[in-house]
């Protein structure tokens, strides 16, 4: 063989070569980029979930004369009807209860919205409405079993750049202070917040039907750069209905995601009774909405092999099996989720950092950072990120607290 012909073959053994080396790097850096970085996890370890809230719980037999005619004592809350001149027990409970315009205790609730009732005032409802008799001793749920000591004040007020002549107590209101920022979500510089154990996000989808708010376009969601807010395992959470359960999917699929479970609200009225007036559908009414929870795939992961539950330090840090899958929580404003899918996600994830996008004013919630474009002026604990916002968009007010 000659020269040039050992060269030539040397140079068509060295050509696909180079091209697995390039893409094998590739694949590493993406793969690095993936990975919870040490700041990320230092933060995790430092955070802790809110603590557990003390919990008054609806009893089965509604009225207090019913539950006394099964039982001697109960501890758990109570309805009681509300008797005015023009009610008329005979005609049974008003379809709309505490969501109705013709009773005046709920002329003032937010969930009904601005200005007068559908009919061009409110008249007054014949109907049977209700209202809470509170306990007089609180539920106190414990914590899960495992659930991680709080890490000494002197290193978490370092981890979290505590100011050090803060006090023990102004640390711990910091660290459940409420973070938001108000922007569009379709321009916004993502690059500025770091990484987030888990994200939760309301998507205005576009579903094709008339909707009292702007939507985003399919390819306005598919551009959003989720993926570089998560370490590997981070947990995204999308609401769906209708068409965007099967836009949710492949998402899911387009920004390396993994769907791991699904998260069912069922919808009911103000005594915990299946709602069936005013919901939307195609075909039947909707009384429920779903909640795709997915984790962020590992690059070099392949997507048929099992996910390492036990074995992966950040999969092994989740309790699961802790909640179900079904939540049964009343309906307020229009588009506003129940509170209780906060408890979930806390529960399921104590650590990390966590974020929740297209929120609204009543989204916001201490321990988390909210974005959407109807929060106001934005509020910001974090001093590191106040300092990358305001360098960033020095015409925006982000106050520090």
């Amino acid at each position: 063989m000659t020269d040039s012909t050992q060269a030539s073959s040397g140079l068509a053994e060295a050509g696909p070569s180079r091209k697995r080396s390039n893409q094998d790097a590739l694949w590493e850096l993406k793969s690095l980029m993936g990975r919870e970085t040490a700041k990320t996890k230092l933060r995790r370890l430092a955070s802790r979930a809110p603590e557990i809230p003390l919990f008054n719980p609806i009893c089965p037999s509604t009225t207090l004369p019913a539950c006394q005619a099964l039982r001697s004592s109960c501890s758990k809350c109570h309805f009681e009807p509300i008797i005015r001149p023009w009610t008329d027990p005979n005609l049974g409970y008003c379809s709309y209860l505490n969501l109705c315009y013709g009773e005046p205790m709920f002329a003032k609730n937010p969930s009904l919205g601005e200005g007068p009732g559908p009919r061009g005032g409110t008249k007054e409802c014949r109907y049977l409405h209700f209202q809470v008799v509170p306990t007089v001793s609180p539920y106190s749920t414990p914590p899960p079993e495992g659930y991680p000591p709080a890490l000494p004040t002197v290193v978490t007020r370092r981890l979290l750049s505590m100011p050090e002549d803060k006090s023990p107590l102004d640390f711990e209101r910091m660290k459940k202070v409420a973070q938001w920022i108000n922007c569009d979500l379709r321009h916004f510089d993502y690059s500025q917040l770091g990484q987030f154990q888990v994200i939760i996000a309301d998507p205005p989808w576009d579903i094709h039907m008339s909707l009292p708010y702007g939507t985003m376009t399919d390819d306005e969601m598919r551009r959003l750069p989720l993926p570089s807010l998560q370490p590997d395992w981070g947990i995204l959470c999308l609401w769906v209905t209708g068409r965007a359960m099967e836009l949710g999917r492949e998402l899911f699929a387009l920004w390396g995601y993994k769907r791991v479970d699904e998260l069912v609200w069922v919808k009911v009225n103000q005594l915990q009774r299946l709602i069936r007036t005013g919901r939307t559908g195609h075909w039947l009414n909707h009384t429920c909405e779903h909640l795709l929870v997915a984790v962020k795939m590992p690059a070099g992961h392949p997507r048929e092999e099992p996910i390492p539950w036990d074995s992966d330090p950040t999969l092994r840090a989740l309790r699961r099996g802790v909640d179900t899958d079904v939540v049964v929580a009343e309906v307020r404003e229009t588009s506003r989720k129940p509170d209780e899918v906060y408890g979930v996600i806390e529960r399921l994830a104590p650590h990390g950092r966590k974020l929740e996008l297209f929120g609204r004013k009543h989204n916001i919630r201490p321990g988390w950072l909210t974005l959407g474009n109807q929060l106001g002026d934005s509020q910001i604990a974090e001093a590191d990120l106040h300092t990358r916002l305001t360098a960033k968009y020095p015409t925006q007010t982000f106050n520090l607290v």
